[in-house]
């Protein structure tokens, strides 16, 4: 028995045909029935002879190879594109830091700006610009060196685990 229901005008694809097999009443195979805008009417249908037959064809199929390839490595792909994001956001918040620390540590030393301990922190922590990092972070002291400023920060990725970074700056004072 051989049913077939028109989804739109004549092209490639636009016919869906469905053929049960007397043998088996329950083994219904739906086949695409395609024309090109040239054949108009003429319909090429590739059969197969029994459901077994079907199967093997469905099996030998590599008409999607390429998708399903794509598919596995796009795992991959995935880690290996967020991690490198990652491992860039990573660098970027080191280095606002060190910038930070040195700029604090330098405001302190030469004292316009920076008249306190305090006001080098809350300094410090608004050259950095990072979401919680504030003037607790840093700790400001005199030391041999000079004004010696350090920072630490909780930083969590994407992919990576949450790790401390910490910075630490020594300018001389005068």
């Amino acid at each position: 028995m051989i049913d077939g229901d028109q989804d739109g005008p004549l092209t490639l694809g636009a016919f869906r045909l469905t053929v049960t097999i007397a043998k088996d009443p329950l083994a219904v195979i739906p086949l695409l029935l395609m024309s090109s805008p040239r054949s108009l009417g003429s319909f090429v249908v590739r059969k197969p002879r029994t459901v077994a037959s079907a199967r093997k064809e469905l099996v030998r199929d590599c008409s999607g190879a390429i998708a399903i390839e794509f598919v596995i490595m796009l795992g991959p792909l995935l880690l290996l594109l967020l991690g490198t994001f990652d491992i860039g956001l990573l660098t970027l918040t080191d280095t606002r830091i060190n910038f930070a620390v040195e700029a604090a540590a330098k405001c302190g030393a030469i004292g316009t700006t920076c008249t306190s301990p305090s006001d080098t922190a809350a300094y410090g922590a608004s050259i950095a610009g990072l979401r919680g990092l504030d003037a607790s972070g840093f700790s400001v002291t005199t030391a041999v060196c000079g004004m010696n400023v350090t920072a630490t920060y909780s930083y969590a990725g994407v992919l990576l685990p949450a790790m401390t970074l910490s910075a630490g700056a020594c300018y001389p004072i005068g």
